[in-house]
């Protein structure tokens, strides 16, 4: 009896061996795998890659290795959740994987280390670089997307000086540069964390009133900013001159965009802005060379006309009662696309609307006597239409 319970004894011991051998194993990866892989490309030879936290993991271990080859390498285990890699090579495809202590390996991510601007580059080089002046101190610079690459670099010079000044790694398309030196022209390029630096881009901050980094300018926005003329895509601008100025700079955008279009660089006072859609509402403004960009003007574009014969119009604008003597006037159009604006006799604009009728009622209730102006514009006709209305309540 005594040899027979010491066997069972036995017995139950092995099984109770066996299953806390079972449970040890079962723990050790009793958690999920790591997700959320993301890796930022510090330099040529050093990644950072991290991961989101698993609940009751005690540390992670990561491995990588060059795409394409079968060894990996285990770095040490860290309880944070993110590690540095280093000793990279440049313009390298790497995979990694990471584990947590309770966890087998995740799947599989990819960086590519990139190259510098003496190697041999896996992607292209960001083009399409546009820069914004923000103030008399910064500027906003962009670029277009490169496909695979993780980051972009930008560096940015006063023009005909040596050394550039490189930016932190950024993962977005556009970047702003501060501590600019006011009334400057700098020079710029950028790289995808795969590709060489891009062909060089220009802009000039704006100049300032005594020299330093204050936001005084040296000459005030440009004044009397109008809308001339507004069709279907397209509107005509225009403004006063500045003395001082060198030339005048125009940008738009949609009422309810929160970043501007550059239309471009004139030495004139008028521009013309294309490319726009058909009955939207939008804004433009415009900066001299030496002032900071002026208040947003607004304005309307008609629908396009239905019939497309528009450039064959004679420019007819009727206008009545005249003189009115009501709360408001009639205008006959020539068609239902065009733009009606009403000045005084001090040329202040009064009114500004979008005729989408082939007749227009203009309310003048509001309106003192005396005389006004009306003008059309009309899509296909350069030049607007100008009519003298006389208000006599």
């Amino acid at each position: 009896m005594g040899n027979f319970l010491s066997i069972r004894q036995f017995s139950l011991l092995g099984m109770l061996l066996f299953l806390m051998s079972s449970s040890f194993q079962v723990n050790a990866q009793g958690c999920s795998q790591p997700s959320n892989l993301t890796s930022n490309i510090l330099s040529t030879t050093s990644a950072s890659v991290s991961w989101s936290a698993i609940q009751g993991a005690f540390n992670y271990t990561v491995q990588y290795k060059i795409q394409g080859t079968t060894a990996w390498t285990t770095t040490s285990a860290t309880t944070a959740r993110s590690f540095t890699l280093t000793g990279l090579r440049a313009s390298t495809v790497y995979e990694w994987r990471v584990k947590a202590s309770c966890s087998v390996y995740s799947s599989i991510a990819v960086f590519n280390t990139g190259g510098n601007t003496g190697g041999n580059t896996s992607c292209s080089q960001p083009s399409n670089l546009t820069s914004n002046v923000l103030s008399t101190s910064s500027a906003l610079l962009s670029w277009s997307a490169i496909q695979g690459a993780f980051n972009y670099t930008v560096q940015y010079r006063v023009i005909n000086t040596f050394a550039w000044t490189t930016t932190a790694a950024t993962t977005g398309r556009s970047l702003s540069i501060s501590n600019l030196q006011a009334n400057t022209e700098y020079e710029w390029r950028v790289k995808a964390s795969c590709s060489e630096y891009s062909s060089i881009a220009k802009f000039r901050t704006t100049g300032t009133s005594g020299g330093g980094g204050g936001g005084n300018t040296s000459c005030s926005a440009p004044s009397n900013t109008k809308t001339n003329a507004v069709f279907a895509n397209r509107a005509i601008v225009s403004w006063e001159a500045q003395g001082g100025a060198a030339n005048y700079t125009v940008q738009y955008k949609l009422e309810n965009a929160t970043v501007y279009t550059t239309v471009g660089t004139t030495t004139g006072t008028t521009l013309t802005i294309s490319g726009l859609q058909a009955g939207r509402k939008y804004q433009w403004r415009v900066k001299a060379s030496c002032s900071p960009y002026g208040s947003d003007v607004q304005f309307e574009t008609p629908f396009a006309s239905g019939n497309g014969n528009i450039t064959t119009m004679s420019g007819t604008v009727n206008v009545f009662p005249n003189p009115a003597n009501g709360n408001e006037v009639q205008i006959g159009l020539e068609t239902e696309s065009a733009q009606i604006m009403l000045f005084d006799a001090t040329g202040r604009m009064m009114k500004q609307e979008v005729g989408r009728d082939m007749q227009h009622t203009l309310n003048i209730a509001n309106l003192p006597n005396g005389i006004y102006f009306v003008r059309v514009s009309y899509d296909g006709l350069e030049t607007p239409i100008t009519i003298r209305l006389v208000i006599a309540h």
